[in-house]
């Protein structure tokens, strides 16, 4: 896990390779991306990927924010020649959106949101930094905080990093999000630091031929939650 950084403050400067790094794994994501946007989505990146501070590991994380069948996303993917992945129906909390996550290889992901996300849910992909395919075609990147609870702040050679611990309200400023986005997760990062992780409410993963409205059928009739979340859809 990833240490919390507490005061922290530092100037990156990205030499030559770490301009490489970003703009490899961006053309990847960009390529991923354009796959739907041609089909009429919108779904974005979030992560390090947005900011710019990535290393060889980072992953390639993309997001659906508002609702779509899972089904036209597989449609999509399987068009274009994606068609050896993985899914899982996550729900870390009884509170949380259902979302499928589909895993096309240990470093690229796409998420789902089954039920509607809250708004809530939508600023944590504004807390770590998102962007879209449009942002990404004119090599935008934005601030947001990683897992280390550093706010990292994009610069013209590199980036800016600073512990958002005793900063909390004018991290929220800089990255449009409420405060109690800031100080939920920020509590969340603090106790798994402490405790470690604990377990998710669901998590199902789904057999390759298994549709996830079957699944999801499945869990609804086990869980009054699970029903109850589909009906706000």
């Amino acid at each position: 896990m990833d240490k919390i950084l507490r005061n922290h403050n530092r100037i990156i400067k990205y030499k030559k390779n770490d301009w490489e790094l970003l703009n490899n794994k961006r053309l990847q994501a960009l390529k991923l991306l354009n796959v739907f946007v041609i089909a009429g989505y919108d779904p974005y990146i979030y992560g390090s990927l947005a900011r710019g501070d990535v290393h060889v590991d980072s992953d390639i994380d993309i997001v659906f924010l508002r609702r779509i069948s899972s089904f036209l996303v597989e449609h999509v993917l399987f068009k274009n020649g994606y068609d050896n992945y993985f899914r899982e129906i996550i729900m870390a909390t009884p509170g949380d959106t259902i979302k499928l996550y589909i895993y096309l290889s240990e470093l690229e992901s796409i998420t789902i949101p089954i039920s509607p996300f809250d708004k809530k849910s939508l600023e944590f992909y504004s807390f770590g930094g998102k962007i879209n395919q449009n942002q990404l075609k004119r090599k935008i990147r934005v601030p947001g905080i990683d897992k280390r609870l550093v706010f990292i702040n994009p610069t013209n050679d590199g980036h800016e990093e600073s512990s958002i611990i005793g900063n909390e309200h004018d991290v929220a400023k800089e990255i449009n999000v409420n405060i109690e986005t800031i100080i939920e997760r920020r509590n969340v990062l603090l106790r798994r630091e402490k405790y470690g992780r604990t377990g998710v409410f669901i998590k199902r993963p789904l057999n390759p031929d298994e549709s996830t409205e079957d699944v999801l059928k499945l869990l609804a009739r086990k869980k009054s939650i699970i029903r109850k979340k589909l009906r706000e859809i």
